[in-house]
């Protein structure tokens, strides 16, 4: 990122943290090839001089996403943000609708048209669905104090 990009998000946080609020930022965990593989979520966090900010973390690539799945309802648990490849996320969007070609392109498990739907949901419907798991049930945690 340029360094007009992070001061402007250390600015925010700032003024977030200064209100009493806990900062939180939606960011990239996936290395982005244009750019020596650099993570976004990495590079704000190395350089955040010990600022407390919540990592929503997006990483929809399959693996280490598991594509447009709703585990809630198997065996299996909703995945840790952990497991998007950013182990200090506390919220991982795994899927987005439509499945980005460029990225999710493994991902076999949305529907024929590209998107995600809700299990019981005809896709005539629309209801097209982003899929998130966090580390509680309340990320944002209202006020820090």
């Amino acid at each position: 990122m340029l360094p007009e990009q992070k001061a402007y998000i250390y600015a925010w946080v700032d003024a977030v943290s200064a209100a009493g609020f806990r900062a939180g930022i939606y960011c990239s965990g996936i290395p982005a090839k244009d750019d020596g593989n650099v993570v976004t979520a990495e590079d704000i966090r190395q350089s955040a001089a010990g600022r407390q900010i919540v990592y929503w973390a997006i990483n929809d690539a399959c693996p280490p996403a598991p594509g447009c799945t709703f585990p809630v309802n198997s065996p299996a648990h909703p995945p840790n943000p952990a497991q998007s490849g950013i182990p200090f996320a506390e919220v991982w969007q795994f899927a987005q609708s439509p499945r980005r070609k460029d990225v999710a392109a493994r991902c076999f498990n949305y529907s024929r048209d590209g998107n995600c739907y809700p299990p019981g949901v005809s896709p005539a419907q629309q209801l097209h669905m982003d899929l998130n798991t966090a580390t509680s049930p309340d990320p944002s945690l209202g006020r820090s104090h």
